[in-house]
């Protein structure tokens, strides 16, 4: 995982200071690192721990039909009144989310990381250039999940 402030202005959006974990925890932002080989373990720890019910593999990769009109959905900023959950398996995911002051906050997660946005935060997701993500996302109730997009 790397975290970082993002920057946008007429020349586009950049990645600028780093933010450690210590910031994303006081956010509200829940990182862990789970090691691929063996994940459905700790994955099935979190799930009791936290209270999530089911969970669901999502593929994604350039032959994925569809695949712009899907990322389309998450790249515009929403949030969902349930946490979203995510713990990658390949490739890589890139979320921005809202701090507290309104600031984006850039996290680019990979193999082996967890990520748990907190429900009624804004955010939006993208792929990274490979626009390759394996993940395992988990749920308390599916309906939370539906994206309210920010006005």
């Amino acid at each position: 995982m790397r975290a970082s402030w993002l920057i946008e202005d007429e020349s586009g959006a950049r990645e600028g200071e780093a933010i450690g974990r210590e910031r994303l925890v006081a956010e509200g932002v829940f990182h862990a690192s789970i090691r691929p080989e063996g994940w459905e373990a700790p994955i099935e720890e979190i799930m009791r721990m936290r209270g999530y019910r089911t969970r669901d593999e999502v593929n994604l990769s350039p032959t994925t039909e569809g695949l712009d009109v899907i990322l389309g959905k998450f790249d515009r900023e929403h949030l969902h009144t349930d946490d979203e959950v995510r713990y990658v398996l390949e490739g890589e995911g890139v979320f921005d989310i809202r701090a507290r002051d309104d600031r984006w906050m850039r996290v680019v997660v990979g193999p082996g990381d967890l990520i748990v946005v907190p429900k009624a935060r804004h955010h939006r997701f993208m792929l990274t250039a490979s626009r390759t993500i394996r993940a395992i996302r988990l749920f308390e109730d599916r309906a939370g999940w539906v994206p309210h997009y920010r006005q």
